[in-house]
């Protein structure tokens, strides 16, 4: 596997529109599991990874999913994502939503998806 710096899904420019970045997702945080808006696209032969940011103070733990119908995260088995990290993760191409909660007396905040390819 080479490894390389992560870079974001870009769309292409075309005749009648500019590239772009494509958006990332960001999730409102608490102590209840929170389901994100559908995460940016992929094919099955495009990239599988997944930039997850925590802005939090708190620990975060993740669930992947098809958007619509992602299990809710729980502190005891969601993917762990300390206090103000930023990760890379690979996902399957079908995931298409997260879910989101933090740890027990955590406050709000926000956690980042961005769908991209690299470490």
């Amino acid at each position: 596997m080479e490894t390389r710096a992560f870079q974001p899904n870009y769309t292409k420019a075309t005749a009648s529109a500019n590239g772009t970045l494509q958006a990332s997702v960001t999730v409102a945080a608490s102590t209840s599991a929170a389901a994100s808006g559908q995460l940016g696209l992929t094919s099955t032969n495009g990239p599988c990874q997944i930039q997850i940011a925590n802005t939090t103070t708190a620990w975060a733990y993740v669930n992947f999913g098809q958007f619509g119908a992602v299990t809710a995260a729980t502190v005891a088995a969601g993917y762990p994502v300390g206090p103000g990290a930023v990760v890379v993760v690979s996902v399957d191409s079908e995931v298409s939503g997260a879910s989101v909660i933090l740890a027990a007396g955590a406050t709000s905040g926000n956690v980042i998806f961005s769908r991209g390819e690299g470490l």
